[in-house]
């Protein structure tokens, strides 16, 4: 048998599942850093994980037209995949993966600029290099992960810079910004980068660029501005919740989180009750939607859900592709109905904080980041 179905048909009968995203909210965000760091300032937009989880290319286009300069992200693959998209800003690759002939052909073709936190690499990168080649160096402040040390920085950099074919263009640093963060802390750091800042200058080394602020740190304070930023979160709404970046967040990136009614039934069990996958009780509704722990729903709930504009309790954990509901106080809801696990139906909302809160996320980036590949995003344009 032939099955003569069209690509485009798939979508008509997948599992009714969406991840919505405002590409409205991300452009309002990008002017509001454009904003708090001033037109003087190159703006980095740090996508990584595919955008923490929102999309590589949507989200690169929609930042870029709304006042980005450039673009940072760890996976040099993604690097390839935007220039061959066509996007033409600067484009930085934070250190994740090994220095090899190929790395360095890659750089040269696809004109991004690879970082490098060590002499061999450096070696590596100045030996295949077929021109001139500008690279960025990581500095370790506090962070304790990559980068040269601080103190030693400026040396290893001058030693980079000696080294044919290789321009060091960027000096950047990750600082360690703990919970709950320290100001103190931040200062201490930041004394570190600006001592082997001085100490590159009184070796005649002048680098483009010099970057340390982060979206966490810039949440905290404008002191740490240089003359660059690379901010990852900020794009997309708060850090955790509501207030922790200075300026409002009501509308957010993640707009919602839906699925639809697939099976309604009443639970009249009396046996083994103990042994039920959730307590059960006289005239149970239960309702099933065909999301589960695959598509990352296990971290992506409240523990309600909204149909027909009420709250319904989730029973018992999502298996594999499903999750079940307690509708017992939801009469109407009928099959095919909307369900909402995060965003606005009717009167009431879900919202990202609540869930962050609920599953003790670190941050609201990691509910986009759970979103499995299986949940199709939906995209609402930029305004």
């Amino acid at each position: 048998m032939t099955i003569g179905a069209k690509p485009s048909d798939f979508k008509h009968h997948a599992r009714p599942n969406s991840f919505e995203i405002d590409l409205g909210a991300i452009a309002e965000f990008t002017r509001r850093i454009r904003n708090y760091v001033g037109d003087g300032v190159t703006i980095f937009a740090a996508l990584k994980c595919n955008a923490y989880g929102f999309g590589l290319l949507q989200v690169a286009r929609t930042v870029l037209a709304a006042g980005g300069d450039a673009l940072s992200m760890v996976d040099p693959a993604n690097a390839i995949e935007l220039r061959r998209s066509g996007i033409t800003a600067p484009i930085l690759v934070y250190p994740g993966s090994l220095a090899t002939p190929a790395a360095v052909s890659d750089a040269e073709t696809f004109d991004f600029v690879p970082t490098l936190i060590d002499l061999e690499s450096a070696e590596i990168y100045s030996r295949c290099a077929t021109r001139p080649l500008r690279v960025a160096v990581k500095v370790d402040i506090g962070q304790e992960r990559l980068g040269f040390p601080a103190e030693s920085a400026a040396d290893a950099i001058a030693a980079i810079a000696g080294l044919p074919n290789l321009r060091v263009h960027i000096v950047n640093a990750h600082p360690n910004v703990p919970s709950p963060p320290s100001l103190d802390y931040l200062n201490w750091q930041f004394g570190r980068f600006e001592a082997m800042c001085r100490r590159l200058e009184a070796l005649g080394l002048a680098v483009a660029i010099r970057m340390i602020a982060s979206s966490q740190v810039l949440s905290l304070t404008q002191r740490l501005i240089l003359n660059a930023v690379d901010p990852g979160q900020m794009f997309f709404g708060p850090l955790r919740a509501e207030g922790d970046v200075p300026w409002p967040t009501a509308r957010q990136a993640f707009r919602k989180l839906t699925s639809r009614l697939i099976h309604l039934r009443h639970i009249d069990r009396r046996d083994f009750l103990a042994q039920a996958p959730f307590p059960v009780y006289p005239g149970m509704r239960m309702g099933v939607i065909p999301i589960g722990s695959a598509d990352g729903m296990a971290q992506l709930h409240c523990g309600e859900v909204l149909v027909r504009g009420r709250r319904a309790k989730i029973l018992g954990n999502p298996s594999l592709e499903h999750t079940r509901l307690d509708l017992s106080d939801i009469p109407q809801a009928q099959l095919g109905d909307e369900v909402v696990i995060i965003g606005e139906q009717e009167t009431d909302r879900i919202t990202p904080d609540a869930v962050v809160a609920h599953q003790r996320h670190a941050r609201i980036a990691d509910l986009a980041m759970a979103i499995r590949p299986s949940i199709p995003r939906l995209y609402v344009e930029a305004d």
